[in-house]
């Protein structure tokens, strides 16, 4: 299955030993790296510059996890043989990982070509093993001179490429730009801060003093009707000693990409739970809650996070019900009922965070022992502003509010309205059922020292 022609380059290159992968009998990244470099070391002046195409299976784990390892191999046999179908005679074709391949084009004028057909062929479903297993591929291309004058610059920016198809929702191939590099670069940069602020929570500035550089800021939750004040969403804070604050939609996803989150989110559970016991029971109404966001992968490692849950809840002497475990519909996704109901035994509270825009279903609602939805955010800021033509997306918005408030009330859960901004939006959304909100309109999150009295006002 082996394929390659370092003279169609446009010259004749000495033979180089073949290198094949036991699995697929394509060639190895170090082979490919080989044949790269010759592929630029040889190239006569007037002939094509060759161009290259990283390619990865969009979450070919859970096909392993799902059929096995045997079929899963299967699997990856057949998207070889694809690959060699789908690229001409003269290119080199490479798996370079586990579900990663690679395909170097001696005529870089093909490259748009024949991702296109990588992409359809390799998108077609495999019968494996008695499986039926669909799956979809991105793609990074690199086209030399202008991506990369050497195998190593263009290998980069093929793989640069290829994490831009990634991130950018999977299941599309992506022509490699400049200004992706440069992105690249900062996201590195940010993500070698992130591990060194996560290693022991602190850094060593020029003057020698230890800094925390993560911080849990406090959001308050009230209710709808009387205003009054019942606990408090934990928010995870990055306070870089020379980027400043750094926003959690930049750190969060690399903290997950990267397989920090569980040692993130483990910091911010422990240490909202013992800022929550020391908060004072308000006048009027129960024991302040403190809701912590779960990641979907902490999840996945069910022992681990009821284990720190449960030691956290131990720690700080927090009472379970005062802790609410928040998670996003993604992570309903797969085996997941088992760990919330192992989180729910432990006598704390659930909620169904940004409900209406993932992945979940009215079974799901039925089947998992939530207490709470959360409306994301996107409907409150769609809700009519009272001007005199609305249109049908404020309607809309309206609408599906008061659809998720007596869902909620009929499977007797409250719901939040998330991002609550304005009098008109809280107003609007206590006409529509809703039984608790969140936002600006309340207050900003807030840091621990300045809690005391955002607590006394709220409790007024």
């Amino acid at each position: 299955m082996f394929r390659e022609s370092p003279a169609a380059t446009g010259t004749t290159v000495a033979a180089i030993p073949h290198e094949a992968d036991s699995l697929t009998g394509l060639c190895t990244r170090a082979h490919l790296h080989k044949v790269l470099a010759g592929a630029f070391a040889h190239r006569r002046p007037g002939h094509a510059y060759p161009a290259l195409l990283a390619l990865d299976l969009d979450g070919f784990k859970a096909i392993n996890d799902s059929t096995g390892i045997v079929t899963g191999d299967g699997v990856l046999a057949r998207v070889a043989g694809r690959i060699l179908i789908a690229v001409p005679g003269e290119a080199t074709v490479a798996r370079i990982g586990g579900d990663e391949f690679a395909v170097l084009l001696p005529d870089g004028h093909v490259a748009e070509g024949v991702a296109a057909r990588l992409f359809e062929l390799i998108g077609r479903p495999y019968a494996v093993n008695g499986h039926a297993v669909t799956l979809s591929v991105s793609i990074g291309v690199a086209l030399a001179p202008q991506h990369g004058e050497d195998a190593d610059a263009l290998l980069r920016a093929a793989n640069t490429a290829l994490h831009r198809a990634e991130t950018g929702g999977r299941n599309h191939w992506v022509v490699f730009e400049p200004w992706m590099q440069a992105r690249a670069s900062a996201r590195q940069s940010l993500e070698i801060d992130l591990r060194a602020a996560i290693s022991l929570n602190r850094v060593e500035l020029r003057s020698a003093v230890a800094i925390e550089q993560f911080e849990v800021h406090y959001q308050p939750q009230v209710s709808l009707a009387e205003r009054r004040l019942q606990g408090f969403e934990a928010l995870a804070r990055w306070r870089h000693p020379e980027r400043g604050m750094v926003g959690p939609d930049q750190f969060i996803p690399i903290a997950e990409e990267t397989g920090l989150i569980g040692l993130l989110g483990n910091w911010v559970l422990h240490t909202a739970c013992r800022a929550a016991a020391a908060w004072p029971t308000p006048r009027h109404g129960a024991p302040l809650q403190v809701a912590v966001n779960v990641s979907p992968l902490q999840l996945r490692d069910r022992h681990a996070l009821i284990e720190s849950i449960a030691q956290a809840l131990g720690e700080s002497g927090l009472a379970a019900p005062r802790l609410e475990i928040e998670i996003t519909e993604s992570a309903l996704i797969g085996d997941s009922r088992a760990t919330l109901q192992a989180i729910k035994a432990l006598g704390v509270t659930l909620s169904l965070d940004d409900f209406g825009t993932g992945y979940s279903s009215l079974s799901h609602l039925a089947h998992y022992p939530f207490d709470r939805l959360k409306i994301d955010r996107c409907f409150i800021r769609d809700l009519p502003n009272g001007g005199l033509a609305e249109g049908r997306v404020p309607a809309r918005a309206k609408w599906m509010i008061q659809a998720i408030a007596s869902l909620g009330s009929g499977l007797d859960m409250s719901t939040v309205a998330e991002g609550v901004e304005t009098e008109l939006q809280a107003q609007q959304a206590l006409e529509a059922g809703v039984t608790d909100m969140q936002g600006y309109l309340i207050a900003r999150p807030t840091p621990e020292d300045d809690l005391p009295p955002l607590i006394q006002r709220l409790d007024a």
